[in-house]
């Protein structure tokens, strides 16, 4: 007996976004981003603000000064921080982040990158051009494959620089007219220690900072693991890997390609081995 489709039909589809975070998920889904605001107390906002400032410092004398940053377009902003601090790593593996990532993507995440931002008054940031988190890539796809979660060390406002978002645009190929972006675009007013999620496909910037104070944001970008880390995180942590199997995947241990097949083998062992 054939079996036949259905036209006109609309029992099935996806099932509604239920459970922890729901209606952040939903609006992350819809609208392509969603805040949690005032997840980080001020004392740990200060505390990641003096460390991010260090870093960058360490990081300008890496490459001979903030001159050779200025000119490969990546002057304020501080790459894979949790490599430099600890205190990043924690930020990076906050249960609330992880918890509303793994809503999303499922279990499987790996950390592709984890970037601070600088926004000064008194300089132009290369962020405020129009990007997506995934660069360069025209295309949408109908499931999320990356999450970013932008930790606001400022307040963010227009006023500020606050990251400036087109809504649904997750779900639009490419980049769209100026006229749609000048009445669409939409700069969440948040308070520091709030953190925006949103669907690495959506395009966003930074805003221009009018204030007279520096605006700081720390980016995260998690992946399913078909997508590659920005840097070799487990080469810059240059540690063992954690004995938790899943903060191994999320790190990159687990996803990283092997050296030969003997050393791909030996870990597969170790894995059976610890199961039995």
């Amino acid at each position: 007996m054939p079996t036949f489709g259905t036209y006109g039909v609309v029992d099935g589809g996806p099932a509604p976004i239920s459970g922890d975070h729901a209606e952040l998920r939903e609006e992350i889904a819809v609208r392509g981003y969603g805040a949690l605001p005032s997840l980080l107390d001020g004392e740990t906002v200060d505390h990641l603000k003096a460390v991010m400032d260090e870093v960058y410092a360490r990081q300008c004398e890496e490459v001979g000064g903030e001159a050779a940053l200025a000119a490969m377009n990546d002057a304020d902003i501080v790459r894979c921080l949790l490599a430099y601090s600890d205190d990043y790593m924690a930020l990076a593996t906050h249960p609330t982040v992880l918890a509303v990532v793994r809503a999303v993507l499922g279990d499987n995440v790996v950390l592709l990158m984890q970037n601070g931002i600088i926004n000064r008054p008194t300089r132009e940031q290369f962020q405020t051009n129009w990007h997506r988190d995934l660069n360069y890539q025209h295309w949408v796809c109908s499931q999320p494959l990356a999450i970013s979660a932008l930790v606001c060390l400022e307040d963010f406002n227009s006023e500020t620089g606050g990251t400036v978002f087109l809504p649904g645009s997750h779900l639009v190929e490419r980049f769209p007219s100026q006229a749609i972006v000048q009445q669409g675009e939409v700069t969440p007013d948040l308070p520091r220690g709030s953190v925006i999620f949103f669907n690495s496909m959506a395009f966003h910037r930074a805003g221009v900072n009018r204030s007279n104070r520096v605006r700081r944001a720390v980016n995260h970008v998690f992946g399913v693991p078909i997508l590659a880390q920005q840097v070799d995180i487990p080469a810059m942590l240059n540690r063992e890997p954690p004995e938790d199997p899943w903060l191994q995947g999320f790190l990159g241990y687990r996803w990283n390609p092997t050296r030969n097949v003997a050393e791909w083998r030996r870990q597969r062992i170790a894995q059976a081995t610890r199961r039995a």
